[in-house]
């Protein structure tokens, strides 16, 4: 199957690269990247062919893939991520593919989105339907985004994110759950707030490509727009401690009385509308970690 990735040498898509370039002889992964790195230049073999090209202009390249994942984002971790570069690249960007994914009549399009459009959450469990309230910039463009598809006559899915785990890039600060994991490795100090609240606000690639393969197998997908976390919540507490444990840590972990906000994510659509288990927070984690 012909696969188009964009953002494809970034966090999320590198490893979607390698994952559906792997995993059948069949897959042709086109990649789409803007500005070239070790990914692009090292992750190569006979199924990936890597196309440089800008999203903000039209897309011209001649392909003809049954698949598109679009990957590509300036969030508040970009190098670029002024008001003018989100724009570009959340909107502009997705108005060109939209545009290349209608003439190239694209089978199925997956869109990341984020649950940093809900702006401040309020709710202890946040579900798909929740409102938005007072997003930034980042998480204004990820609504707009979203309702463009809505306009459109394609058959599309927003996936909502919450912290992504990455394998083939790695940010030792981010998301939050790195940030421990790293001090834990290092032996320092890890102050913990919410110990004992529950915590599934994540979720790796390697179950973002499962839930994207699961569903291009199918003949008809659900137009729509979802949440994707990681299914049963676990402590804070227990979490952290069995954390350390599997990477035989001495860091002190101190438990913080003062709380912050706090909530965790259902993802009710992806598991009852669209028929995927989603896999537990333990596991995820586990897998990470062993990776």
């Amino acid at each position: 199957m012909k696969i188009l990735i964009t953002g494809a040498n970034g966090t999320i898509g590198s490893d979607l690269v390698n994952f559906f370039s792997n995993c059948a002889q069949n897959n042709k992964v086109i990649a789409f990247y803007r500005t070239p790195n070790f990914v692009s230049k090292n992750l190569r073999n006979k199924n990936v062919r890597w196309v440089k090209q800008d999203l903000k202009k039209k897309i011209l390249y001649k392909i003809n893939p049954k698949i598109l994942i679009h990957c590509a984002v300036s969030h508040e971790f970009s190098n670029k991520n002024k008001y003018s570069d989100l724009i570009d690249s959340n909107i502009i960007a997705l108005k060109n593919v939209i545009e290349f994914a209608k003439d190239k009549k694209v089978e199925k399009l997956f869109n990341f989105s984020s649950m940093k459009m809900y702006g401040n959450i309020c709710n202890k469990i946040h579900k798909d339907c929740n409102v938005f309230i007072n997003p930034d910039y980042y998480g204004t463009t990820k609504i707009i985004a979203e309702k463009m598809l809505e306009l459109q006559q394609l058959n599309y899915l927003n996936i909502r994110l919450p912290g992504v785990l990455c394998y083939n890039i790695d940010y030792p600060t981010r998301p939050w759950l790195n940030t421990i994991i790293n001090k834990l490795k290092k032996n320092k100090v890890v102050n913990i707030f919410n110990s004992e609240k529950s915590f599934n606000n994540i979720i790796d690639t390697i179950e973002i490509f499962k839930f994207i393969n699961f569903l291009m197998k199918k003949k008809t997908m659900k137009n729509g727009s979802l949440n994707f976390s990681a299914s049963k919540p676990i402590k804070i507490k227990s979490m952290i401690y069995s954390i350390k444990q599997r990477l035989s840590s001495k860091s002190k972990i101190v438990l913080k009385k003062k709380k912050s906000k706090h909530f965790i994510i259902s993802s009710y659509k992806a598991i009852n509308d669209y028929g995927f288990n989603i896999a537990s927070t333990s596991k995820i984690i586990n897998r990470y970690i062993e990776g």
